[in-house]
């Protein structure tokens, strides 16, 4: 076997070799660059601490440069390339970086890895593009990260990296290819501002632990943020999603808006928790699930085009409030309010009649605890038209759920047509006089059929109206009888005075409790 010294001077004398080679040109993009092989920088990164810096611009590396086998474990001087181009593999795996390293406008035609690599000093990667993949997996960034307006062509793995400096940067950063920063953990502020990804953008158990801005991103496929932590204020302001979103058991400590936010599919926070969230004009085009998120303070200020899910959701505020338009929900869109647990809700329930809805269709009572909260809750806020409304909707709701053979439904029926379930008292004094009147007009016409008692002639209209009035009541004092058919009519409007007055007293008693 040959000592190592040998492999060692071998080395030396190639880099030396390559290093005394002028250097060839090269033609990319119109650009006519210096062509140097990748041992030339290989030599330039082994220098001591107190070296010069390796600085290169406008040239093109050709070959493969692996760090592990390259004798590069910790890298001591700064690195500055700028509109430099590699034509292949780079790979600073494992290495250390102990001085600041800057990439601006530069191109990595093959991959690109800095996994398990450790920035101590600064690291920019500026408007460059990478056209394979790009791996950052378990780096650390001990200082400042910018990586802004890069474009990484190929897929862009960050998972587990972990950023601890005094900014984490990827402002209108564009992904081409799925990105995966899951496990990440940011330390420091960062921006996501107006990046834009193409393929599945991974933010699983992803935990920020400074403000984070995703403001203007543009999220072309899933966006997945499943258990991801979010420990101060994040804004999502003005993005948009054109492929399903889920923040499904998220944690959101400090404030988080979602304001002007599109949601093209499925947006799902199902068991999110929120310290204080709003969503004020966001469009949701498809489903929005909130189902068993808790939480103080949600504000859902949005447009709801399908269906807004808040089934066993537990808030101390609920606000569904519309701003800025007619109303929060699509004219065909549900909102489920399953179990819900909320201390208060604002809104009018103009808003919410005919959305109310079940998954548990079979059951026609199932909305019942639904309507019963949020009669309470218009009624503690002295919202007292809302309430009536909500309660008439709410015995509506019952009584389209019944069969017409059914008793039930026919004294749902009565009580709707004569005081709209005890929400119009007024009603039911107009709905006595009207059969009372009817029946007497009734009485008029068949006269032949009223029997005086008195043996007087036939009766006037004001008579079948006293009549009617003394029969209605219940007064055995008159001075008619009805017979044949007309005695039938008699006594159905007899049934009906004991009716409408049970009614008149149902409802004078539930104003009055």
């Amino acid at each position: 076997m040959l000592p190592k010294f040998f492999f060692a001077a071998l080395l030396f004398l190639s880099t030396a070799l390559s290093a005394q080679t002028p250097a060839a040109d090269t033609t990319i993009a119109g650009q006519t660059l210096s062509l140097l092989p990748i041992e030339t920088l290989i030599a330039q990164l082994q220098r001591p601490a107190n070296g010069p810096a390796v600085v290169h611009r406008q040239v093109a590396f050709r070959g493969r440069l692996f760090a592990p086998t390259s004798g590069l474990d910790t890298l001591r001087v700064p690195l500055d390339l700028e509109e430099v181009y590699f034509l292949d593999e780079v790979s600073f795996s494992q290495v250390a970086f102990l001085a600041p390293v800057r990439f601006e406008r530069t191109h990595f035609a093959g991959g690109l890895s800095f996994a398990e690599a450790r920035f101590t000093d600064d690291f920019s990667l500026l408007a460059s593009h990478l056209a394979k993949h790009a791996t950052f997996q378990k780096t650390h960034f001990l200082s400042d990260a910018d990586l802004t307006a890069s474009r990484f062509a190929g897929v862009a793995s960050f998972v587990g990296a972990h950023f601890a400096g005094q900014r984490a940067h990827f402002a209108q950063t564009q992904f081409d290819n799925a990105a995966y920063f899951e496990q990440a953990a940011f330390a420091a502020p960062a921006t996501f501002t107006d990046a834009a990804f193409a393929g599945i953008a991974s933010f699983k158990e992803t935990t920020w632990a400074q403000p984070l801005s995703f403001a203007g991103v543009r999220f072309a496929d899933r966006a997945l943020f499943w258990d991801a932590r979010f420990a101060e204020e994040v804004s999502f302001d003005s993005g948009r999603a054109d492929g399903e979103v889920a923040f499904d058991r998220a944690r959101f400590s400090g404030e988080a808006s979602f304001a002007d936010f599109t949601f093209a599919r499925t947006a799902s926070f199902r068991s999110a928790t929120f310290g204080q969230a709003h969503f004020d004009g966001a469009y949701f085009r498809q489903e929005a699930d909130f189902s068993e998120s808790e939480g103080r303070v949600i504000r859902l200020s949005a447009f709801f085009n399908r269906s807004l899910d808040l089934s066993r959701a537990a808030f101390a505020l609920i606000d569904l409030r519309a701003t800025g338009a007619d109303s929060t929900f699509a004219a065909n869109s549900h909102l489920y309010l399953h179990q819900p647990r909320f201390g208060r809700i604002q809104v009018r329930w103009p808003q919410l009649a005919g959305h109310l809805a079940t998954a548990d269709s079979t059951h026609a009572a199932a909305l019942d605890p639904t309507y019963a909260a949020l009669y309470h809750q218009f009624l503690a806020q002295g919202l007292n038209g809302d309430a009536a409304a909500c309660h008439a909707e709410r015995m509506n709701h019952q009584r389209l759920a019944r069969a017409w053979h059914e008793p039930a439904r026919w004294g749902l029926e009565l009580w709707r047509l004569s005081s709209d379930y005890g929400t119009a008292p007024q009603r039911i004094i107009v709905f006595m006089l009207a059969i009372i009147l009817l029946c007497g007009l009734t009485y008029r016409t068949a006269s032949g059929s009223m029997h005086s008692t008195s043996g007087a002639d036939q009766p006037t209209l004001a008579a079948c109206i006293v009549f009617s009035l003394y029969t209605f009541i219940h007064v055995n004092s008159r001075a008619y009888d009805a017979t044949g058919k007309l005695k039938l009519l008699a006594v159905a409007e007899a049934l009906l005075g004991w009716v409408s007055f049970g009614l008149l007293i149902a409802v004078a008693l539930a104003h009055v409790l």
